[in-house]
């Protein structure tokens, strides 16, 4: 019998504990029962967000490619070597993202509160003077020995995931408010975060707070909770504001651009937005942008999606950003079809990561936002921020192999493919 629409619906088998009264409807149509599939249709979800990862993926190749090009042949290096380094981190991301679609459900929540433990460690190494980079007044790159410059930040995004998804499914009593909640999420979250605001990155502080939001909702926690935690958020986001000259001009030349100084702080969002007006319907073409010429100087990171609106026109733009709707579309799809409450909280998580970062960059190129400094994810040069989408990723692919129906499906195709490459390896033999 459905339960009443003013009572919490009853807990599935699977695991996953019923959401509140008041988000009866919502909950039960992410989570309800999983209707008989095809073999086809239980794959959907993981041969989809493959797909589109690699399609964003070779776009954003081609951007940095296209930008390096002219940013570094400027300045006498050799593009080709810089992007041969970034080509090998791309397949180093590739090959985490591989083994991470490998690692079982078990493995990945028994790896959350020691991948929390040990982001928040090198994240610490910014205090460090010796060992922190800075750039623009954000300090939140270290040195390693091996891997060179990186940014733990990146890091933290995946492991805060993983770990509100280990709370909520070990102690998922604790997401229900109180203490437990303060105590569990809070004040590591909170820790963690305080590392990265330490570092002078307020754009990556916006970003894991939306990821926890999205996370939190997904374990259920009460809406007061949210109001609360927003008018917080708010409160602490005006007073960072307020306390950097560099963020209150970016915040005023957003709310009056006709009057920012188109040489200081209105510079960048000016070129970005020529750029995007230069481009038109088509683009002017793969790699004659005009604008990444020095005068965009966050051409391959912050205001790429500018550069690729110039080349690849108002078509260019709407199909990167149809694939992130894929992407978002496929982590939904792995929450409704999941009855398992850690799987739909990491998915939920990293869906805000991901898609809400991607809306945020390309809301301060086109100026619906003020300049934040985040990277559009898989196209932006950044190596840390590469490797670590392409590890969330393979997050929800491995989430979306034990979609149901789908480990069946695989065996079935890989059967499938194993008896062909035999027909044609037989025919072969007899033919010589």
């Amino acid at each position: 019998m459905a339960p009443r629409r003013d009572e919490d619906p009853p807990e599935p088998s699977g695991g996953r504990p019923a959401g509140p009264a008041r988000r009866g409807r919502l909950w039960a149509r992410l989570t309800g029962p999983d209707r008989p599939v095809s073999e086809a249709h239980a794959s959907l979800s993981y041969y989809a967000l493959l797909i589109s990862t690699l399609f964003l993926l070779t776009f954003g190749l081609i951007m940095v490619f296209s930008v390096q090009s002219v940013t570094i042949a400027a300045s006498g290096g050799s593009a080709f070597t810089a992007f041969l380094r970034y080509l090998v981190i791309a397949g180093v991301g590739l090959v985490v993202m591989v083994a991470t679609s490998r690692i079982g459900r078990v493995w990945i929540q028994r790896l959350a509160v020691p991948a929390l433990l040990l982001a928040a460690v090198l994240q610490s190494l910014v205090l460090v003077p010796s060992l922190a980079t800075c750039a623009g007044g954000n300090c939140n790159w270290v040195r390693l020995p091996i891997v060179g410059q990186a940014q733990p930040s990146e890091f933290i995004k995946l492991a805060l995931a993983l770990y509100i998804g280990w709370v909520a499914a070990r102690h998922r009593e604790r997401l229900r408010g109180g203490w437990g909640v303060v105590l569990f999420v809070f004040v590591p979250a909170g820790a963690a975060i305080g590392l990265v605001m330490r570092g002078g990155d307020l754009g990556t502080v916006v970003i894991l707070a939306l990821l926890m939001a999205g996370a939190l909702w997904m374990g259920g926690l009460g809406k007061t909770w949210f109001v609360g935690l927003f008018t917080a958020g708010m409160i602490a986001f005006g007073g960072a504001t307020m306390l950097s000259a560099n963020r209150r001009a970016r915040i005023m030349a957003w709310l009056h651009p006709e009057a920012a100084d188109p040489l200081d702080v209105g510079y960048q969002p000016l070129h970005g937005r020529y750029a995007l007006g230069t481009g038109g319907w088509a683009g002017v073409g793969p790699g004659s942008s005009r604008q990444k010429w020095g005068y965009l100087t966050q051409a391959d990171s912050d205001y790429i999606f500018a550069v690729l609106g110039e080349e690849f026109g108002l078509v260019g733009t709407l199909l990167v950003m149809g694939l992130f709707a894929v992407v978002g579309w496929c982590c939904l799809r792995i929450m409704r079809r999941s009855q398992d409450l850690y799987v739909g909280v990491v998915t939920g998580g990293i869906m805000c990561w991901i898609i809400g970062q991607a809306l945020v960059n390309i809301g301060v190129v086109v100026g619906i936002l003020p300049v934040l400094g985040v990277p559009l994810p898989l196209i932006s040069a950044g190596g840390s921020s590469l490797v670590f989408v392409l590890a969330a990723i393979g997050v929800l692919l491995s989430f979306a192999r034990n979609e149901p129906g789908a480990e069946r499906a695989f065996a079935t195709h890989g059967g499938a493919v194993r008896r062909t490459l035999a027909v044609i390896s037989t025919r072969r033999r007899n033919r010589a």
